[in-house]
């Protein structure tokens, strides 16, 4: 059948099909474009100007996009870096990536110090191309293969690894951000070449004096907030106009520095305080006598230590734990007649060497003037040190040759070996019973390496493996009395009835009665319940505000938005009631203010990845946990934390917020006369400062001049070792947030002479005095050299941290340059 014949044959059926799509065409068309009109902005995309520079601006859509690209780029070379490891890790050879990382962004909840961090890259990146860098595809390829070490992967492994971490952001867009960062780290290569790594020999030398030279000062503090009332008039109109033009799009710092009238972000947190003493008190007074009554008499048949009171006993008669001088000179005993020891000797036999070293006996000995003895080759290999002392000491039972070993003196007892095994002797006793004080001096102690060394070595020229039992006899007053307790060879220790041992007390203890601890026990059956009681009264609150909430988004996202009023918030004060609650709330406020608040200041346990990659706790503030989450956390979303220390536990949410914005100049007409007014009051306060450094001497302190003001700094030195590798500032006792102003005026005074310095946040001018002269450089870069440099060929980790605070002030203050040569203004 040819192909005309058909359409004449289906002609009737092929006309309406086409008229009833014509229809659908020109009578849906309407409910179409309707439906497609939802799924489209009706007006222009709002993407506002961030930030503009030198040649061109950016938007927050770019710049969003950039902060995206740099994360997606930093999970890629981790996994890519993981992913390497595995692979060498079964190859049996060692992961060692040649390239270096690409820098990650400073930690901070602060928006604008993320975008800023993401514009001077790029602009680095623009300022490279300008120099001529090139990043071409092959060199972003060299790259990923110097990541991945010895580890071997195509491009197809990279996709691969890529969907890994990163499944809407292809691998085409992570190198093109690739070569931004590259280009922008070899920019700051270039910018660094003069900021050295490792200081010099004379840069050395001078931070090692920094680092080592202790110096002490008076000081005088005057501070600025005292002159401001002094501060009369106000700026004109174009200092107004000059300042603001100059700090709208900067943040006030502290100290004011410079003008800064930004204003920052700002919230208001509401929340509830579940007080935990108020419900431990509430559950305390629930608790019966009869309940305290019980769990009293459980406790005293435990002896448990709330009950239980140790009473401790005095020593008995003549007893004295006194070990002698620390010169070494023996003392007299306490009580009783001085015994004399009777000490161990060798006595030469054929073919058995004796040692001349005797037994130090277990009472006192009287340190005479003693011979040297001389070297002798008796036994080969023994090298006796000359100037080992002999002890001058009256006739002894003779015993069978052997070396003390000084580990046989327990509690400064003799011990005497028997053939059923070790048995501690008890203390010899003088007249009276009352048992003689033992003292140990120095020489005794240190003959105790002595007679080891020398043991050893006997054994070891005689061939003999087997250790010789030590055997000391002693002559006592008292009888022997011991007792078998078992255990390794036998050991027996004194009995009980022969006197309590050296620095052994009796102990006596008593129950405590009823209305001693009654509060305590009443307590401790209430702190469970009060927890719970607690814990359940905070959900509770929860739950109320999550119904609002949930309210509030339904309002929001109904058809009836416009017609329907918002759902009211809930009574606060009325569900803290309910459920024994306090509630609260900061008004609307930025970060500084709410730190200052009872609320910003609470700390509550975080986990944290520690830098070995395990978890450690840590703790966290709420104002800087509001601020970290002012754009993932929506408004009336209640959280929960909880103090550790007061047991208190508050739910806390953000019912509004004011982002950041560029004022007008009538909006912070109040800031900008603050300012002007601070700077004059600094200028009060240094002169106030300078009349009275002019007034002391070296023969007039400032201590003695200004007594109720002036203290003493103590010792300090201008840098100390601080948090990682960098050092940190001295700390001298009194001078808040000192920095390099104050530790540049005191160590470049001479002694006695006066200095005026402000510390870092310029609220305290501090007027100074050196008070000793310290060491001179000369002296400590001698020193330097001949213990640390030419000795051991290495840089102190004191020298290297200061070294590392001078460059990373170096790159901020050329990275701060750099922005401003490219004329960065921040929009909003």
């Amino acid at each position: 059948m040819s192909p005309l014949r058909w359409f004449r044959r289906h002609a009737t059926w092929m006309l309406i099909i086409f008229g009833v799509i014509l229809m659908a065409i020109f009578g849906l068309g309407p409910v179409f474009d309707q439906m497609t009109r939802g799924f489209q902005n009706s007006g222009p995309i709002d993407d506002p100007i961030i930030m503009k520079y030198r040649g061109g601006e950016i938007t927050r859509t770019a710049l969003d996009g950039l902060q995206r690209n740099h994360y997606a780029t930093r999970r890629f070379l981790m996994e890519l870096a993981k992913q390497s490891a595995k692979q060498c890790e079964a190859n049996e050879v060692q992961y060692r990536p040649l390239a270096q990382m690409i820098q990650p962004f400073g930690r901070s909840d602060n928006q604008d110090i993320l975008d800023e961090q993401t514009l001077v890259r790029k602009l680095l990146s623009d300022r490279a191309e300008d120099e001529g860098v090139v990043i071409s595809d092959g060199m972003i390829d060299d790259y990923l293969a110097l990541m991945a070490g010895n580890a071997d992967f195509s491009p197809r492994d990279w996709k691969q690894i890529n969907k890994l971490v990163n499944n809407n952001i292809p691998l085409s867009s992570i190198r093109n951000h690739l070569a931004v960062e590259l280009k922008s780290m070899q920019m700051q290569r270039y910018a660094s070449v003069g900021i050295p790594l490792n200081p010099t020999p004379t840069e050395a030398v001078e931070l090692y004096a920094r680092a080592n030279d202790r110096i002490e000062c008076e000081f005088v503090p005057v501070p600025v907030d005292e002159y401001l009332s002094q501060v009369t008039g106000e700026p004109s109109a174009a200092e107004m106009q000059a300042l603001f033009e100059e700090g709208k799009y900067e943040y006030v710092d502290a100290g004011m520095q410079k003008p800064g009238f930004k204003v920052p972000r700002k919230v208001n947190v509401q929340y509830f305080t579940a007080e935990m003493e108020t419900f431990l008190q509430n559950e305390k007074n629930k608790i019966t006598d009869a309940e305290v009554e019980a769990e009293y008499e459980k406790l005293v048949a435990a002896e448990d230590p709330i009950v239980v009171e140790v009473i401790p006993q005095p020593e008995p008669a003549g007893f004295s734990l006194d070990l002698g001088d620390d010169d070494g000179k023996t003392a007299t005993p306490a009580t009783g007649t001085p015994a004399t020891g009777t000490p161990t000797t060798g006595t030469p036999t054929t073919g058995t060497p004796a040692t001349g070293t005797p037994a130090i006996p277990a009472t006192e000995i009287e340190k005479t003037e003693q011979p040297k003895v001389e070297k002798t080759d008796a036994v080969p290999g023994l090298d006796v040190k000359a100037d080992v002392p002999v002890l001058n000491m009256p006739a002894a039972k003779t015993v069978e040759p052997s070396l003390p070993n000084p580990k046989t003196l327990i509690n400064e007892t003799p011990i005497e070996a028997k053939p059923g095994g070790l048995k501690v002797t008890p203390p010899a006793q003088g007249k009276g019973g009352q048992s003689l004080t033992v003292r140990k001096t120095k020489h005794q102690f240190a003959s105790f390496v002595q007679e080891e060394e020398a043991t050893a070595a006997v054994e070891a020229v005689l061939g003999n493996t087997t250790p010789m039992a030590p055997q000391v006899e002693v002559e006592s007053t008292q009888a022997e009395t011991t007792q078998d307790v078992g255990g390794l060879g036998g050991l027996q220790l004194s009995d009980e009835s022969a006197g309590p041992m050296t620095g052994e007390t009796n102990k006596k203890t008593r129950i405590k009665p009823l209305s001693e601890v009654e509060d305590e026990i009443r307590t401790r059956l209430a702190r469970a319940k009060a927890f719970k009681k607690k814990d359940d009264a905070s959900k509770q609150a929860e739950v109320s505000l999550k119904t609002h909430q949930m309210q509030v988004l339904t309002w929001e996202n109904s058809q009836d938005r416009d017609t329907t009023p918002k759902p009211t918030p809930p009574d606060f004060e009325a569900i803290a009631k309910e459920n024994g609650l306090l509630f609260g709330e900061t008004g609307i406020v930025g970060r500084l203010e709410l730190e200052k608040t009872a609320i910003g200041k609470v700390n509550y346990p975080v986990q944290v990845q520690s830098p070995d990659g395990g978890m450690r706790m840590d703790f966290q503030s709420v104002s800087n946990k509001v601020f970290l989450d002012y754009d993932r956390v929506k408004l009336l979303v209640p959280q929960t934390v909880s103090d550790l220390i007061s047991g208190n536990a508050y739910v806390i949410w953000m019912s509004e917020k004011e982002d950041v914005r560029i004022p007008e100049l009538a909006d912070v007409k109040e800031q900008i006369i603050k300012y002007w007014k601070y700077q004059k009051a600094v200028e009060l306060a240094r002169e106030a400062a300078e009349k009275m450094a002019a007034q002391a001497s070296a023969d007039k302190k400032l201590t003695a001049l200004f007594p109720e003001k002036a203290a003493p700094t103590g010792e300090f030195t201008w840098f100390r070792p601080g948090r990682g590798a960098q050092a940190t500032f001295g700390n001298p006792i009194g001078v808040t947030n000192p920095g390099e102003e104050v530790m540049q005026t005191a160590f470049s005074l001479d002694e006695g002479g006066t200095g005026v310095a402000a510390n870092r946040t310029r609220d305290i001018i501090y007027v100074l005095q050196r008070a000793t002269p310290g060491t001179p450089v000369a002296d400590l870069g001698q020193e330097y050299l001949d213990q640390q440099y030419f000795r051991f060929k290495r840089v102190p980790t004191g020298v290297m941290g200061a070294a590392q605070h001078y460059a990373q002030e170096l790159e901020f203050d050329w990275r701060d340059e750099f922005v401003d040569s490219m004329e960065l203004k921040r929009m909003k």
